[in-house]
């Protein structure tokens, strides 16, 4: 089953941060199986933001609406990529592409959630970092428990 998170609604369940990367990934098999165990809900949010880029002589904004289609299309893969291997029989599954910094959204969509479960980095910052910047966000500042996911065994 698919839903929709609306953006100022808490939610329950298990939440997971998805970005599109091979972590991100992971996170969402963790939280699949979670979600089966527990029988609850899973709600995959993905996140964006509105850069705004300078050629040297002028200010260029990216179309918000053309980043949360990207955001939707890569959310859906990486959830339909999940439900391919299985792992989502008889699990209820809402989604979310929301605007702003992805910490703070994961924290605000998670409040109330039994979980809230990221990858241990995913596609910003620095590779040789052993955390990721919005993983450590989360883990510093989530009201619900955080689990961390390095890996996944298929």
């Amino acid at each position: 089953m698919w839903g929709l998170i609306k953006e100022s609604m808490d939610v329950d369940g298990i939440v997971v941060g998805v970005d599109g990367s091979e972590n991100s990934l992971d996170a969402l098999r963790w939280g699949a199986r979670e979600a089966a165990a527990h029988n609850c809900t899973l709600h995959a949010v993905s996140t964006f933001s509105t850069p705004i880029m300078s050629t040297g002589y002028e200010l260029a904004v990216v179309d918000p609406d053309d980043l949360k289609a990207a955001a939707e299309a890569a959310l859906g893969a990486a959830v339909d990529q999940v439900r391919s291997e299985g792992l989502l029989e008889g699990v209820t599954v809402d989604t979310a592409a929301l605007e702003g910094h992805a910490g703070e959204r994961l924290i605000s969509v998670s409040e109330g959630a039994q979980q809230l479960v990221v990858g241990s980095r995913g596609h910003g910052g620095f590779m040789g970092l052993l955390l990721g910047s919005v993983t450590t966000y989360v883990v510093n500042h989530a009201t619900c428990p955080v689990t961390v996911v390095r890996g996944y065994e298929h």
